[in-house]
């Protein structure tokens, strides 16, 4: 009788989901107040960064999730955003702070229009997101 190979071919994006389900099990089991993810979400398609994201929302009471992203999702649904850039004239970086909760969907603005943020001030324009959406 012939045995099946024991590897099996799993895709990035299946490699990093099954790491984060491992990663929310060891959690649940023995706690940590705040996690560090650096581009978790890289091999992840969109449905998946969504339900992430999601996760990370509803457990945010649990612990505090420092994520490290460069796809748009992960801002969006972020309680705030964390920038770091040099500061030529100091020769040093410093880091940028906005909170998001501001412009939460429950903020009451019932018009259902996207607000605009106008952050020019704080950042470069390689850096600026310029626009937050809200989820409806």
């Amino acid at each position: 009788m012939k045995h099946a190979p024991a590897n099996f071919a799993l895709t990035q994006s299946s490699q990093t989901v099954a790491a984060l389900a491992l990663l929310f099990a060891i959690h649940s089991f023995k706690p940590a107040p705040f996690f560090v993810m650096d581009e978790v979400d890289a091999a992840l398609d969109n449905v998946n960064v969504l339900k992430v994201c999601n996760y990370i929302r509803s457990r945010s009471g649990d612990f505090q999730c420092i994520v490290i992203s460069l796809k748009d999702m992960f801002y969006e649904l972020s309680e705030s955003l964390i920038g770091v850039c040099r500061d030529v004239g100091v020769g040093a970086s410093r880091t940028l702070t906005l909170d998001l909760s501001k412009y939460d969907q429950n903020v009451g603005d019932d018009s259902g229009m996207k607000r605009d943020m106008d952050i020019s001030g704080l950042v470069d324009d390689s850096m600026k997101k310029s626009r937050v959406s809200e989820v409806q």
